[in-house]
């Protein structure tokens, strides 16, 4: 839950904020779960909905990075080394550390809608149905987002290749 937090709001403390207050809910509504869904598609649900709401309230909701510089150090690719061993494992250890950095700045550059699908397929593995339960929507839906975030993504990381 936090991981998927902390990957959607991009802060911290607003994603410890989401889970605490999805698991808030989560024990207020116990009783009234009905087990129609697996306990992790029901908790990553109200996560989502808490983060959620932490974006209305920020007025962050749909709103798309397209900032310069943002989109510059995305699209920059993997920095080489100057006069040393490219296959040396501190340069493996940087470069993967500025791909995840790559990674995470094109991420945030997406709607949270397909953020959300994207981090729930990838990252956390769940099947079409389930992410479409934590949604809100219909497995095509699902299915059309993550196809336009994979896209976007493809887009911004093609200097990584």
């Amino acid at each position: 839950m936090l991981r998927f937090a902390r990957r959607l709001l991009d802060d911290p403390a607003d994603a410890e904020d989401a889970v605490q207050d999805a698991l808030v809910s989560a024990w207020r509504a116990l009783d009234s779960f009905r087990g129609e869904s697996a306990i992790r598609t029901w908790l990553l649900t109200l996560t989502s909905r808490r983060a959620v709401d932490l974006l209305r309230r920020r007025g962050a909701l749909d709103s798309v990075s397209t900032d310069p510089a943002d989109m510059a150090e995305i699209t920059a690719g993997p920095r080489r080394p100057t006069g040393r061993d490219s296959d040396s494992d501190p340069y493996r250890q940087v470069a993967a550390d500025e791909l995840l950095a790559a990674l995470d700045l094109a991420l945030q550059s997406l709607p949270w809608r397909q953020r959300a699908v994207w981090l729930l397929r990838g990252v956390e593995q769940m099947p079409y149905a389930q992410i479409a339960q934590v949604m809100s929507t219909t497995t095509p839906t699902v299915r059309g987002q993550l196809a336009r975030a994979r896209a976007r993504l493809a887009e911004l990381m093609a200097s990584w290749r």
